[in-house]
């Protein structure tokens, strides 16, 4: 049976995206502040089905600097009649810090860190063996209603070497109203040591915020090689806490 891990949602990158993209932005908590996210992903590769529904809490602890803790469920469907597998996905933990705020002749420039904990079980396919490190750099710059993003990063991948593997992500977010914003991105996962595992994503979606506190979200995905997902849906919510 081929099961695959939702890497989108319970990998690294996602514990410190901001939602409903992979990329990662230029913003951080304020001191003292926090902030939920809830969600659920859908990814489909091939015959295979995977859901992840997940939670995100961060928390601002001084000017610029934020941790996160990231945890979830993975469910996936079995192929060719096979059973699925479901139970806790592995959670990772970050901390970001925002180096450089945007001026007029400046970008943003924040730097992050997160580690992948093995708390799925790898031998059901709901996790990976091992710890994953992921350094990032996160450079954005706001022109009117609209703000690029770009990352990059690299993961250090401690039980597979092998499988080291470079970050790279472009996005940008279109406020059209008050409320309403337009987002999208690329996003890869290129193997240090080359291959056919290479992952690209191209990623399109909304932000609607109900009030001060809760946005709502969603995005639809689509990859651009063959080890990519054939097709990724998710929808969630963010909830300021205080």
């Amino acid at each position: 049976m081929s099961l695959f891990l939702l890497a989108a949602t319970l990998g690294p990158p996602a514990a410190w995206a901001g939602r409903p993209l992979d990329t990662e932005d230029t913003g951080t908590a304020e001191p003292r502040t926090g902030e939920l996210e809830l969600s659920v992903t859908h990814e489909r590769r091939a015959d295979d089905r995977a859901w992840a529904p997940g939670a995100v809490i961060a928390f601002g602890l001084l000017p610029g600097l934020e941790v996160r803790v990231e945890s979830g469920i993975a469910a996936l469907e079995g192929s060719r009649g096979q059973d699925g597998e479901a139970g806790l996905g592995d959670s990772v933990v970050g901390v970001k810090y925002r180096l450089l705020d945007d001026a007029a002749l400046a970008p943003a420039v924040l730097g992050a860190v997160a580690v992948r904990l093995p708390t799925g079980d790898d031998d059901r396919g709901l996790g990976a063996p091992g710890v994953d490190v992921t350094a990032l750099i996160a450079v954005g710059k706001t022109f009117g209603p609209v703000t690029l993003t770009w990352n990059g990063g690299y993961t250090f991948v401690t039980d597979d070497r092998t499988a080291d593997s470079w970050l790279l992500a472009l996005a940008v977010e279109y406020q059209v109203a008050p409320t309403w914003w337009l987002v999208g991105e690329v996003v890869s996962s290129i193997r240090s040591t080359g291959g056919t595992r290479d992952e690209a994503v191209v990623r399109a979606g909304a932000v609607y915020a109900v009030s001060d506190r809760l946005k709502l979200d969603g995005a639809v995905g689509a990859g651009l090689t063959r080890g990519a997902p054939d097709v990724t849906i998710t929808i969630g919510l963010t909830l300021s806490l205080f």
